[in-house]
């Protein structure tokens, strides 16, 4: 038994090194939240100097960090062989937005302006290609800057989508969050109603979206996710979508809301966000 361990032990240190040797962990002065931020880059095996590769932005969960995707999941081996640069960023339980409550916290103007401005200087980018996606909180944020800024991001991904949670902070029936969760939610959107709440809103940005101009949407969803009101919620925003006559795709598929679950959904996200930048 202690040599199965042993070995289980050995296995995991194992990947975990593999991860961090094939992730470049970069950083950046940022003036919206006035502090240096690290980010992972994960490059293509044969990175070429001389050419600009397609862009995906991959943001964590509540509680997670930029290491998360690599550490957790095998996105790296899935991306080592693609023309593809893939950016982690680091965005702590910010929820993605400039905060209403601590005004030094403007992470919406980190991630949009000052990372990727960053990014695109230092590192080979194709800037008619960009995507952003994420996880949980993470999902809520890349669809949130593809409805705000469509301009910048042409496909926006989302695994289990915390969006339900920011529609209905107050609404504790159906919410099972913990104390934490919720009070990071209220420091990030302040009260109801606000205008801020409204600019962060992914269900009014998509009733004033212009079709024309918003990025495919590409959103998942587990059957079994442990969160009241995610999986309607997640057929409401499809809804929405339809009747905005935005392009989307929209899965329901087994699992909960676990590494296990994103590890294994982050694979068919690439492959469809290739299709619709095309390389």
């Amino acid at each position: 038994m202690r040599l199965l361990r042993l070995c289980a032990a050995l296995l995991a240190l194992s990947v975990l090194n593999q991860a961090q040797d094939v992730m470049t962990v970069d950083s950046v002065f940022s003036p919206s939240i006035g502090a240096i931020k690290r980010f992972g880059v994960l490059l293509p095996r044969e990175y070429d100097g001389s050419r600009r590769y397609p862009i995906l932005y991959l943001l964590h969960g509540h509680d997670g960090s930029f290491r998360d995707w690599a550490d957790r999941t095998s996105i790296a081996s899935y991306v080592r062989d693609l023309p593809l640069i893939v950016v982690l960023p680091d965005a702590d339980n910010s929820w993605y937005v400039d905060s209403f409550s601590e005004k030094q916290k403007r992470y919406e103007s980190y991630l949009v302006t000052d990372l990727r401005r960053a990014v695109e200087s230092r590192y080979r980018v194709d800037t008619t290609r960009r995507a952003i996606a994420g996880l949980s909180m993470g999902g809520y944020g890349a669809l949130l800057y593809g409805f705000k800024h469509p301009h910048l991001f042409r496909f926006a991904g989302s695994l289990s989508g915390a969006f339900p949670l920011v529609s209905f902070i107050e609404d504790t029936v159906r919410q099972n969050r913990s104390a934490s969760l919720g009070q990071t939610l209220r420091r990030a959107f302040g009260p109801e109603p606000s205008e801020h709440r409204r600019r962060n809103d992914l269900f009014a940005l998509v009733a004033e979206a212009d079709t024309g101009r918003a990025p495919y949407v590409y959103f998942v969803t587990g059957i079994q996710d442990g969160f009241r009101g995610f999986l309607p919620a997640h057929r409401v925003f499809a809804d929405a979508l339809r009747a905005g006559g935005v392009r989307y795709e929209y899965h329901e598929t087994q699992g909960g809301h676990s590494w296990r679950y994103w590890g294994r959904e982050i694979k068919p996200l690439i492959e469809r966000m290739r299709e619709v930048l095309g390389f």
